[in-house]
């Protein structure tokens, strides 16, 4: 029976995810950019399943298993890399959405393998072809190999006592359990007396239900054995209250757990776990002034709206440009250095942002000056270079090549620095909305 004492509730892992778990490392794991065709391959392959509810042949659970054991191994591999990429995970947003609310911070980005843990419910042809469909929506961030699919509950197998060992000690912390409980949002009982439970701002897709098992008294014999039933009619004399306050602590519990087992996961795999929803952000932080924050969780929170709403094509050509993100991540990183908590590290890169937009369109203007003129000045210098060394024959015309030449070297130049610039990226970024807003109003 059910004590006022919280305690973690079991961990549910599947016999796959334990077997995965147990294989002996790769001496020579893949590299990300060869996982990231071997998946993309897989996906295309998936994509084209008809629209059946067969069951999924066997070897496409066997090409989906591999490549999920690849990834994991591949990304223990990036872990211990000197010195260290990294790595960020997150369960909740889209892969694009993850990268720039992170600001590029990530070398690599974690996902779930959601057709992994497809295949664990017996998968048929019309599920994973969706998921398949669904995931080449970012074919472009998967085959750049910046964003990897990793299977979640092979870390999971290999952390499950960790997990356990630290939702323990978070569920003994009162203060912790307090905000948690009042952050809980309670509908009902309904007409079938039922309890549906959500956490205020929890990104959480699918609603918690408690279904209340009342004691089938006809069913009640002499040595105490008993039916209770399910979806009963609401009793409007009955004390619903006990049965309130005892889901209310599940419902805490389930919350807190799946905040330590994320954490865990995170650490099985060398990566940094960044809350998404404003829900776990805050019970992070309620946990431990030392977890949840961080340069990757202050921008995830940082007001960027230059960088929203890109689509997986256009991000991967931003991210092209490598010296203008190596430059962003070094001025985020600068801005929060002096700054000990979150949501002052939070305010430093909103203001960085906001001068570098500023200084993007400063840059914008600069480039299109610098454009024009190498188009019109060096023309001018040839072209006298020319006249003066007609009298000069071959050397003359060679002068005049070279004066050409000269008057464009300080706009490339001065191109290629800006490219190196964090600016440059914003710049783009707003190209690429400029282009897809053309291209949407000729359709």
């Amino acid at each position: 029976m059910p004590t006022d004492e919280p305690a973690p509730k079991p961990i549910i892992l599947s016999e796959l995810e334990r077997r995965l778990a147990a294989f002996p490392a790769m001496d020579d794991p893949m590299k990300p950019r060869r996982l990231a065709r071997l998946r993309i391959s897989m996906l295309e392959e998936l994509a084209r399943l008809p629209m059946t509810d067969n069951p999924l042949a066997d070897a496409k659970i066997e090409a989906i298993v591999q490549c999920a054991l690849l990834a994991y191994q591949s990304v223990g591999s990036i872990a211990r890399q000197d010195p260290k990429p990294i790595l960020l995970w997150n369960e909740e947003l889209e892969p694009a959405q993850f990268l720039t609310r992170t600001l590029f911070l990530a070398d690599h980005v974690l996902i779930r393998d959601q057709l992994f843990e497809e295949i664990s419910r017996a998968p048929t042809n019309r599920s994973v072809g969706e998921l398949a469909r669904r995931e080449l929506e970012d074919k472009d961030l998967l085959g750049s190999g910046r964003v990897i699919a990793v299977p979640q509950g092979v870390a999971m197998a290999l952390g499950q006592n960790i997990a356990s060992v630290l939702a323990g000690k978070d569920l003994k912390n009162s203060r912790l359990m307090k905000f948690a409980h009042s952050q809980l949002v309670v509908e009902g009982p309904t007409a079938r007396s039922v309890l549906i439970v959500n956490a205020k701002d929890d990104f959480e897709h699918s609603q918690k239900l408690w279904l209340y098992g009342r004691i089938d008294a006809e069913n009640l014999d002499e040595s105490g054995t008993f039916k209770t039933k399910m979806l009963q009619p609401y009793d409007s004399n009955h004390d619903y209250q006990p049965w309130v306050q005892q889901v209310m602590r599940d419902a805490a519990t389930f919350y807190v757990q799946r905040s330590a087992e994320r954490l865990t996961v995170a650490d099985i795999m060398g990566a940094e776990y960044v809350a998404a929803s404003p829900f776990e952000a805050r019970l992070l932080q309620m946990r431990s002034s030392k977890v949840g924050t961080g340069t990757a969780a202050a921008s995830l929170w940082a007001d960027v709206p230059s960088l929203a709403n890109l689509q997986s094509r256009d991000l991967a050509r931003i991210l092209n440009n490598d010296g203008a993100v190596e430059d962003l991540r070094g001025k985020v990183r600068a801005a929060v250095a002096t700054a000990p908590l979150l949501g002052d590290q939070t305010l430093a890169i909103t203001q960085l942002v906001a001068d570098i937009e500023h200084a993007s369109s400063v840059l914008e203007s600069n480039i299109r000056t610098s454009r024009a003129y190498s188009a019109i000045l060096p023309a001018l210098a040839g072209g006298a270079g020319l006249v003066v060394g007609a009298t000069g024959g071959v050397l003359g015309l060679t002068g005049a090549a070279l004066a050409t030449a000269g008057g464009l070297l300080p706009y490339i130049d001065a191109e290629r620095s800006a490219r190196r610039d964090a600016s440059y990226l914003f710049i783009t970024a707003r190209r690429q909305r400029s282009n897809k807003a053309v291209r949407g109003r000729r359709v």
